[in-house]
């Protein structure tokens, strides 16, 4: 890119080898001459971007903002609606969305793992929510002028998350020339695969997004995998039919516009390698920012601690006092007899509670995940936090309890810097002899450091390739050719059921004729026999 600043800069450099009897009126005149000449060159430069978060998760917001800043921090300007206002600054203009959205912020655990207790369930209401945000968006009458009215004249690129499900939200790109951008903050959106990147994933290698393994290994692992890509594939689409049909909606009649580009929020220690799209770019663990001061109260705890501190939090998405009693109960009689301090995520007061635990209803994670004083963290598998422990090199204790979480967590435990546990069959006893394992078990601080560097080693920052790839894809006008050539087939090309069927087609017939052959032979040798057995009898 080039900037202003950047002219400005250059030629100031080059102007201290004018020499020095050089008229003050000479380099006044240079240096108007090379605004002038910079300010026409930045327009070209600086791209205007509209930015849409359609989910009211946390999460999803922090991979979403991170993206946002590191365009804005390259000079590129933003306008972007969303329910997370964080106030205004250079470059970067909100419209407040947050009255529209239902936050999804500190909800009872219990509910929750009963909504996702199984792979089926949670898939239709994942569709119901990519609707119900697609509905608050078209009621939006600022976004609806802007898409309608001014998305050509005012903008150079369009990004928003698309959904996990449904494909619904991809109304907000159509009938636009301009490049369309995805935010994914999961690592993998199975069931939205072929209609925005065009090609699906093999499910005897690559586990589906509410699989509860890294990767399927065994044949009932590949076979349940498949099973139930299979199905809730085809429940998906045909629930969606069903609602487009019942309950049609404007954004119904649009057609699907595949992305410029999706930036995903995955690396090769959280998600296993797997083919991928070349214009799908991995940027995991984007929403890392350097490391702030720690309140000096929650310090002096850490660092007053001889044996280390356990940092336990289940994140912004679930409320840890939601817990069932018992469940509560047995996290504090194990706790009571760790020998190392513990750093607690608790909403409200708790009772008896232990007293080497300190509890905040909200905790600098990220800061306090790279003290060295740190030596575990308790977490329910969000891949944002993963993210942080990966990038400090922290081992993991994962409670995985819906979505992606259990795929989060068994990857970690693949890596060998983690181990899984089931939450709602947690015994004290089975809590403190994991914990215990992971804390004085070198090997799990090992290959979390090893998991860490790996992490780290990239040919350029997650900032740097959001900022490169953006650019890229506006200069190129969308850049067609990084889109796969799936995009450009029907379902049943893609899955070559057409040359399937003629190579059956033709086997059949070489069967049938082989067998006529076979039948004519047959007929023409009992014919020969019954002649030959004749004039013998003659």
């Amino acid at each position: 890119m080039i900037h202003a600043s950047h002219c400005i800069n250059s030629n100031v450099i080059n102007s201290n080898t004018i020499e020095m009897n050089m008229s003050h009126k000479s380099v006044v005149s240079i240096l108007i001459l090379t605004l002038f000449s910079c300010t026409f060159i930045q327009p070209g430069n600086t791209a205007r971007i509209l930015a849409i978060e359609t989910f009211a998760g946390k999460s999803h917001w922090n991979f979403m903002s991170a993206v946002l800043r590191a365009l804005t921090d390259n000079g590129h300007n933003v306008t972007v609606f969303t329910p997370f206002v964080e106030g205004n600054r250079v470059n970067y203009t909100e419209i407040d969305m947050s009255s529209m959205f239902k936050m999804k912020i500190a909800m009872d655990v219990v509910e929750m793992r009963q909504l996702f207790n199984d792979q089926f369930t949670p898939a239709s209401f994942m569709l119901k929510l990519g609707r119900h945000s697609c509905d608050v968006l078209t009621k939006n009458d600022q976004l609806n002028d802007i898409l309608a009215n001014k998305l050509e004249t005012d903008f150079d690129a369009i990004i928003f998350e698309p959904g996990i499900i449904s494909g619904c939200l991809t109304y907000l790109g159509v009938n636009s020339t301009l490049p369309v951008i995805h935010t994914s903050p999961v690592p993998i959106n199975t069931y939205t695969e072929r209609i925005t990147y065009g090609d699906v994933h093999n499910p005897a290698t690559v586990s589906t997004m509410l699989f509860k393994s890294a990767v399927p290994k065994t044949f009932v692992q590949r076979l349940t995998n498949t099973l139930v890509f299979l199905y809730i594939s085809t429940i998906i689409r045909f629930q969606e039919f069903l609602l487009q049909v019942i309950e049609s909606k404007p954004y119904d009649l649009s057609i699907v516009t595949p992305p410029s580009l999706v930036f995903t929020n995955t690396h090769f220690i959280s998600d296993k390698a797997r083919p991928t799209p070349s214009n799908v770019v991995s940027v995991g663990g984007i929403h890392l920012k350097p490391p702030k001061k720690i309140p000096q109260d929650i310090l002096d705890f850490i660092e007053d601690s001889p044996n280390g501190v356990i940092l336990f939090t289940f994140g912004s998405t679930i409320a840890v006092n939601s817990l069932p009693r018992n469940i509560v109960t047995a996290f504090k009689e194990a706790i009571a007899q760790l020998p190392q301090r513990v750093l607690l995520k608790y909403e409200g007061e708790m009772e008896d509670k232990p007293k080497n635990v300190m509890t905040k209803k909200w905790l600098p994670q990220r800061d306090i995940l790279l003290h060295k004083n740190v030596k575990l963290f308790v977490s329910h598998g969000g891949i944002s936090g993963l993210y942080e422990a990966v990038d400090a090199g922290v081992p993991v204790l994962g409670f995985p309890l819906f979505g992606d979480q259990h795929r989060n967590i068994d990857n970690l435990v693949e890596s060998g810097m983690a181990i899984s546990m089931e939450l709602f069959s947690v015994t004290r006893d089975t809590f403190l002899k994991n914990v215990l394992d992971l804390v004085n078990n070198d090997k799990y601080m090992h290959n979390a450091k090893v998991a860490s560097k790996i992490f780290k080693d990239r040919p350029m920052s997650q900032e740097k390739s959001v900022v490169y790839w953006t650019e890229y894809v506006i200069r190129h006008k969308g850049a067609q050719h990084l889109k796969s050539q799936a995009l450009n087939l029907t379902w049943y090309q893609y899955f070559l059921l057409d040359v399937i069927a003629l190579i059956v087609l033709f086997i059949f017939i070489a069967v049938l004729l082989v067998l006529k052959c076979l039948k004519f032979i047959c007929k023409m040798y009992t014919k020969m026999y019954s002649s030959h057995t004749k004039l013998k009898s003659n």
